[in-house]
């Protein structure tokens, strides 16, 4: 955290600058306004005194930002806890408890995390409210953060065998399709729970090498298959997009269509997934690729 002086500011639904603590926000007419939730990280640790029973803060989300907020929770603290309201005050979602719902992502402080969502046209205000509990009495230090929740990876997976192409004789406009290879994806451990695909891509070598080839692909929550968007014996892109909602972890199905008349096979099959996902999903945890 920055070391930045805050100047707490007892004007109610204000927002105020630099300040090391952030303490006499019991209510929510003197709620600590953040601005923007982009600010969030940039605050001070709360302090909640002993003699308060729950810390307001106010912060705005952007249209149709997904945010999560992090704050920590000594897990001394039991019956410490968290919840969202919207502009009016009123809770959305559930709240969050310690010590039901602490998570420890980093291996250092324990947290208690909750998501924010916008799904409206405009920007919207929330607040959050921590409240002490009934176990803990003495003051309690806390510190708050926020992320965005929505992330993007990728990943390149090769499927097993060699596809065949028989060849286009007799003659067919429509050229001939080759056996089909399959991959199942669907318990791939590094791809993220509820992963939605935003792009594809494959890559193959064909023997021998022939031109008017089209890599095909399906998943197999559709029975359409899906031709390379480019004529290419090595590579096919599609038009595959998040708008398809296509689940990341599933099976795939790949062939490839063959103009000429001779046989032909593919092998060394891969395929390349783009994908994005929600950290509520994964328990916060960030995939790497």
């Amino acid at each position: 955290m920055l070391a930045l002086a805050f100047i707490l500011s007892l004007v109610p639904q204000t927002q105020v600058t630099a300040a090391t603590n952030i303490t006499d926000n019991y209510t929510q007419a003197t709620a600590y306004n953040f601005g923007s939730w982009s600010y969030i990280n940039s605050s001070g640790t709360a302090i909640m005194a002993n003699d308060a029973d729950e810390s307001w803060f106010k912060f705005t989300v952007g249209a149709k930002e997904h945010i999560y907020l992090r704050v920590s929770s000594d897990r001394a603290y039991v019956g410490m806890s968290v919840q969202i309201k919207n502009g009016i005050g009123v809770n959305v979602g559930s709240s969050r408890s310690n010590p039901i719902n602490i998570i420890d992502t980093t291996g250092v402080t324990p947290a208690l995390y909750i998501d924010v969502d916008n799904d409206s046209s405009s920007t919207q205000t929330f607040y959050v409210v921590v409240s002490r509990g009934n176990s803990y009495q003495s003051a309690m230090y806390f510190s708050i953060s926020a992320y965005d929740r929505i992330r993007t990876g990728s990943g390149t997976f090769s499927f097993s065998g060699t596809a065949s192409n028989n060849g286009n004789s007799p003659y067919n406009a429509n050229g001939v399709d080759s056996t089909i290879l399959t991959l199942d994806l669907s318990n791939s451990s590094t791809i993220p729970n509820n992963a939605i695909v935003t792009n594809v891509s494959t890559s193959g070598t064909q023997s021998p090498s022939q031109g008017n080839v089209h890599h095909k692909i399906r998943p197999n929550s559709t029975t359409t298959w899906y031709t390379s968007t480019v004529s290419s014996a090595t590579s096919g892109s599609y038009s595959i997009s998040i708008n398809n909602n296509f689940a990341a972890k599933q099976i795939w199905s790949f062939r490839y269509n063959a103009l000429a008349s001779a046989k032909s096979t593919m092998k060394n099959v891969k395929i390349t997934l783009k994908w994005q996902y929600d950290l509520h999903d994964t328990g916060y945890q960030i995939f790497t690729n």
